[in-house]
């Protein structure tokens, strides 16, 4: 039986003060979270260092202290097997907010979705820590406030729920007004994701409708056509890197097979567009321009069964790169 689950926690904000972000949304959030969960060079006004022990390490790789670290074990995995080199896919993934707006103003209200990946679902307590940070450090970059300092935007958590996307349920987290946290309790499990490829059909045409920008890349090029083949491969190498690492198993999945299976499927209609966005990389302390296809794509296989339930984990979990600031998060339509 495979181990892998998922936490969804959907997180509902409301800006305290004008809040600007780049075209990268997913990109914002996942730097504050980072900056949050390491702390500043020295303690906030209010005492807050964050969870970094040692932040003379020139990096996690050369930390003493790694294999206890929640900041390692979040953001900046390594994988001491080397397995998939010396950094493994990092458990976590957000869900950008998909308004379209570039900012907030002080008083509007947003949301993002976290997913946590496996065992990583321990570390819940630090990331609720960390995203109320979001209303000391705050959010994005910095703007001019009310009281005529520039400085990133603060954000207030109204609530946090825990959310099964496949069943449709919900479950309080965390509550406005109280400072009472239940842990998540609606993994989304395997069992889940095959009961839910089992109502997609067996055969004839999907639709995948990509959300925010899939950047795959095959023998060192980008693609600029969703081909299936490309798609279930990378998506199939991610689920079972991360179910290894973060699970203790491999997915029951033949990575090889899969591309065959992959390649066998028919692009009917290509609906996408190349989408270039600007984010910030809090690791490499620049900016960059992440590109990939958004838009929809149509598909048609003899038989999907073999394929669809690493299509619905590729909804919760992504595919391709970027993956943890939200890039190549998709939909199934029939």
């Amino acid at each position: 039986m495979c181990n892998l689950h998922v936490h969804l926690l959907h997180i509902a904000c409301q800006a305290r003060e004008p809040i600007r972000l780049s075209e990268h949304k997913g990109s914002a959030i996942r730097g504050a979270l980072f900056e949050a969960l390491r702390g500043p060079e020295r303690p906030s006004a209010e005492g807050w260092s964050g969870f970094c022990a040692n932040k003379a390490a020139p990096s996690c790789r050369e930390c003493p202290v790694s294999g206890v670290c929640p900041v390692m074990r979040l953001v900046s995995t390594l994988d001491e097997a080397a397995t998939y080199g010396h950094e493994a896919p990092r458990p976590y993934v957000i869900n950008p907010p998909l308004d379209g707006q570039r900012g907030y103003s002080a008083g509007d209200r947003f949301a993002f979705d976290l997913l946590l990946v496996g065992d990583a679902a321990s570390l819940f307590p630090y990331v609720v820590l960390a995203l109320d940070r979001l209303e000391h450090e705050g959010l994005g970059g910095k703007v001019e406030q009310a009281d005529g300092r520039y400085r990133r935007g603060r954000a207030s958590i109204l609530n946090i729920e825990s959310v099964h996307p496949l069943r449709g349920e919900r479950a309080p987290v965390l509550r406005q007004g109280s400072r009472s946290v239940q842990v998540p309790s609606l993994p989304i499990t395997h069992g889940d994701v095959l009961a839910a490829a089992e109502r997609l059909p067996a055969s004839g045409s999907l639709r995948l409708r990509f959300l925010t920008p899939m950047r795959l890349i095959e023998q060192g090029q980008l693609l600029h056509e969703p081909r299936f083949g490309p798609l279930l491969q990378r998506l199939a190498e991610r689920l079972r890197s991360l179910s290894q690492t973060f699970a203790g198993e491999p997915l029951p999945l033949d990575v090889r097979e899969l591309r065959c299976l992959g390649d066998a499927v028919t692009l009917l209609q290509d609906g996408t567009r190349w989408l270039d966005l600007s984010g910030y990389s809090t690791r490499l302390g620049r900016s960059q321009r992440i590109g990939g296809l958004v838009g929809e794509a149509t598909y048609r296989a003899e038989d999907w069964r073999p394929i669809s339930p690493w299509l619905v984990w590729g909804t919760i979990l992504h595919v391709g790169k970027n993956a943890v600031k939200g890039d190549g998060w998709f939909e199934i339509r029939p």
